[in-house]
């Protein structure tokens, strides 16, 4: 019995549990005919797209210059569902933009904010995806 033990966790630590839509995944091979999200689950082609979004510093171009006050950024990606989120952080500043290519499309907001403080929401344009925010003003 405590060798039917260890062969089972070994199996649980080694195989992968997922099957197709829904599971977690790590890269598109194990979604079947769907695709890894970059949240890590398997949905459809069709309930994901790609999302850029863009951002200035007080009306000027990001750069190591106008981000000098604020080097480190966070970006959270808000669903339908309240909780439902995913988050990258540190995204620096001077790069002016971020793209997510896999998002789900229950994903339809958008905050950006200096990492350790609070941020501004708008929603993602559902037509063209990308995201137009002016830090500071």
């Amino acid at each position: 019995m405590r060798y039917a033990g260890l062969a089972l966790m070994a199996c649980l630590a080694g195989c992968s549990l997922t099957s197709g839509t829904g599971g977690e995944c790590v890269n598109d091979s194990q979604c079947g005919d769907d695709v890894c999200t970059r949240g890590g689950e398997c949905l459809a082609r069709s309930s994901v797209r790609a999302v850029r979004v863009n951002w200035t510093v007080d009306g000027a171009a990001a750069s190591v210059t106008t981000c000098d006050a604020h080097r480190d950024l966070y970006l959270q990606f808000n669903g339908t569902d309240y909780g439902d989120t995913l988050r990258f952080e540190p995204v620096v500043c001077s790069q002016g933009s971020f793209f997510v290519d896999k998002l789900p499309k229950r994903y339809q907001r958008v905050e950006l904010g200096i990492q350790g403080g609070t941020g501004t929401v708008l929603a993602i344009d559902p037509a063209t995806a990308p995201t137009q925010f002016d830090l500071f003003q």
